[in-house]
């Protein structure tokens, strides 16, 4: 047997040959002693039988995230339970779904037993093992179990995973998949299991410089380590080609002119010029799988000291001078005073273009860090972060839906 499993509760099983496959929703790091639980011989009263075996667990806290990033929105969610709902065709849904987030959001999974018994026929796990255990069993009658219990079942792991992770309760168990048995046992192989985001579930970004990139990269790996695999980056070996906001609204002319199939976010910085390419970029006639945005409008930076003709002043640079170095921690100790230097008049956008002095200071001061500490402010960097999560968790979820079991 294998399963996926929060806490001691499965949420998906499999056996031999047959299974579902989990990776995505684990890292490399991820690898290590997972327990699978066993009826024991005075079942259902005595504690169940707790084996370690070799698999992948992660807390439903940080795979959570990760299911976002795979589309898992509680409105993909919904959606597959009305698809499910349709494709049995029952009369009317037995638990309606807000009631199924209702009851699932007070359930601490902790306290749920282990101990399962025996072999089901479809559709009766659920009703025999499940409802009760998640406080679920509708009134009515007996054909309404088993209609709960066919919907239920055919709900996906994934989208069971991101409705209990609603009860902050839930978020520190480990979300465990226990392999172990089957290559034990011989019936798969270790190279089978191989956790990360697949090809297809990554996200290109490609910013307007390669200090954007590292910067963003430096900065999923101190601050979302758990999500880093799902974003890749134009290797800069030989060079950057798309600096400046021009080449970067070319380049993606260029992707959507290919049709391009990869998930790709196009990123601007939030100054003159870079918004007025984005606005260009807009334009465009997009597909579903790319997005592009420039860096966000934060209050932060509504008020920074400027140096223009008429000497120095306070100013908002949001919009007009906002690169992403702007987005670091410019008030430590040891670095200079910020202040941008207006440059020149931007007639698109009928604004003057900034530039913050001494940025390659504030990146290398960045890129330096090893680990994340509080002595360094990381509330705007982040803030693009999350920016760049959103859109991308769009282009997911609209895949998902697109896609969802079944038609």
């Amino acid at each position: 047997m294998i399963t996926l499993a929060l806490g001691k509760l499965e949420v998906d099983w499999g056996k031999n040959r047959f299974f579902s496959d989990h990776g995505s929703l684990f890292q490399t790091s991820d690898l290590k002693p997972v327990p699978s639980y066993y009826a024991s011989e005075d079942w259902p009263d005595g504690d169940p039988v707790v084996e370690m075996n070799e698999g992948f667990g992660k807390p439903l806290g940080e795979v959570v995230d990760r299911l976002e990033l795979l589309g898992v929105t509680m409105a993909a969610v919904e959606h597959q339970y009305a698809e499910l709902h349709q494709f049995h065709d029952l009369p009317e849904q037995p638990i309606p779904f807000r009631e199924l987030c209702d009851a699932l959001v007070t359930i601490d999974v902790s306290m749920i037993s282990g101990d399962y018994s025996g072999d089901y026929d479809p559709g009766e796990f659920v009703w025999k093992e499940i409802l009760d255990r998640l406080r679920l069993s509708p009134e009515g009658q007996r054909s309404d179990l088993r209609d709960a219990s066919l919907l239920l079942e055919g709900f996906s792991a994934n989208a069971t995973l991101r409705l209990l992770a609603r009860n902050p309760k839930n978020l520190d168990l480990d979300v465990s998949w226990d392999f172990g048995p089957l290559v034990r046992e011989g019936w798969a192989t270790r190279q089978e299991f191989q956790a990360g985001a697949s090809r297809g579930q990554r996200f290109l970004v490609v910013a307007e410089g390669s200090s954007d990139a590292k910067i963003i990269q430096q900065a999923l790996r101190l601050y979302r380590p758990h999500i880093a695999d799902f974003f890749q980056f134009i290797d800069m070996e030989e060079g950057y080609p798309f600096a400046g906001t021009g080449n970067l609204h070319r380049f993606t002319q260029g992707l959507v002119s290919i049709g391009i199939q990869n998930n790709t976010i196009i990123l601007y910085d939030n100054d003159a010029a870079g918004v007025a390419q984005y606005n260009k970029t807009k334009s465009l006639s997009l597909p579903a799988n790319l997005k592009v945005l420039h860096l966000p409008d934060l209050p932060e930076l509504s008020n920074i000291a400027t140096m223009g003709p008429e000497g120095v002043s306070s100013a908002d640079v949001n919009g007009r001078a906002a690169s992403i170095e702007c987005y670091l921690d410019l008030n430590r100790s040891d670095m200079p005073e910020p202040q941008v230097r207006w440059t020149m008049y931007d007639q698109d956008t009928d604004r003057y273009h900034g530039v913050l002095e001494h940025k390659t200071k504030y990146m290398k001061d960045f890129l330096n860090l090893r680990i994340a500490n509080t002595n360094y402010d990381s509330t705007k960097i982040e803030a693009v972060l999350d920016a760049i999560v959103a859109q991308c968790v769009s282009i997911a979820e609209a895949k998902l839906i697109g896609n969802a079991f079944p038609r």
